[in-house]
C-alpha cells in the first residue's frame, strides 16, 4: 500500500527559535516567516516521518536562512529533540569575515567555497582549500620562489608578515599537503584554528590596510590632537 506524503504549507508569525546564526556567528534568537510541514506514517510498522522545512531569520542582524527540522521517529535524539540542519550551514563561533570585498576576486572566490567546505563539514576540501589560499595570496603579491615554501619566505622579505607569521604559515602548508597527497582528514578543531590563521592573513595583508586609508589623515600621519604640545 502506497503512502502519500500530507503536506501543510502557512506562516508563523511570532514563531521564535534559537539557533547559530551564519552572519553573527553564535546562537541568537529567529522569527519563523514561513512554515511548511511533511508528514507520512506507517502504521504497522510503528513508525512515521515528519519533517519541517523554515525561512528563518536572525533578530539580531536580520539575515533570512533557512532551517529543515527532522522530527519522525527514526530522527529525533536521546533528548527527544528534532535533529536539525541549518542552510547555509554554519559553525558557532564561525561568522563570515567582514569586509570581505577588499580581497582581489580570485582570493574572495577561494575563501568563500574553503569557507563553505569548512561549514559542511567537507575536511579534507576545507585542508586543501586553506593552502590554496595561501599559495593564492603569495601570488598575488608576485612572492619571490618557484615552490610555496620560499615564496611564503618571500613574504617576510616583502615585509607583508612576520617571521613567527611564517612559520605558522608553513605548517599549513604541511596540512594542505596531506589533505592534498595523502587524503588527510584533519579535525574540526584543528581546520577552525588553520582557518583563524588564514583570515589573520588576508586581514594583514588586505583588509586592514584597505581600512586604514578610511582613517583621517591626521590619524594616519601620528598627527592628532592628542599628540600636539601643550
Amino acid at each position: 500500500m502506497s503512502h502519500t506524503a500530507k503536506i501543510e504549507i502557512k506562516p508563523r508569525p511570532g514563531t521564535n527559535m534559537i539557533v547559530i546564526c551564519g552572519e553573527c556567528g553564535r546562537r541568537t534568537e529567529h522569527e519563523v516567516l514561513t512554515y511548511v510541514s511533511s508528514y507520512d506514517d506507517f502504521p504497522d510498522a510503528g513508525i512515521y516521518f515528519a519533517d519541517e522545512f523554515l525561512t528563518i531569520q536572525c533578530r539580531g542582524c536580520k539575515t533570512v536562512s533557512f532551517c529543515k527540522r527532522a522530527c519522525g521517529s527514526e530522527d529525533v535524539d536521546p533528548d527527544g529533540e528534532p535533529s536539525t540542519t541549518l542552510f547555509p550551514a554554519r559553525i558557532e563561533g564561525r561568522p563570515a569575515l567582514n569586509d570581505v570585498n577588499h580581497l582581489p576576486f580570485e582570493l574572495q572566490k577561494i575563501y568563500q567555497e574553503s569557507r563553505s567546505a569548512l561549514m559542511e563539514g567537507l575536511k579534507v576540501l576545507t585542508g586543501i582549500g586553506i593552502r590554496a589560499i595561501v599559495e593564492t595570496v603569495c601570488r598575488e603579491k608576485n612572492s619571490p620562489g618557484k615552490k610555496l615554501e620560499a615564496q611564503i619566505e618571500g613574504l617576510v622579505t616583502l615585509n607583508l608578515i612576520t617571521r613567527t607569521d611564517a612559520e605558522i604559515l608553513h605548517d599549513l602548508r604541511f596540512m594542505g599537503n596531506k589533505a592534498a597527497h595523502e587524503v588527510k582528514t584533519h579535525s574540526t578543531l584543528e581546520l577552525n584554528l588553520a582557518f583563524d590563521v588564514v583570515e589573520h592573513l588576508l586581514k594583514a595583508v588586505y583588509i586592514l590596510p584597505e581600512q586604514a586609508k578610511r582613517l583621517p589623515s591626521a590619524l594616519r600621519t601620528g598627527n592628532s590632537e592628542d599628540d600636539a604640545p601643550w
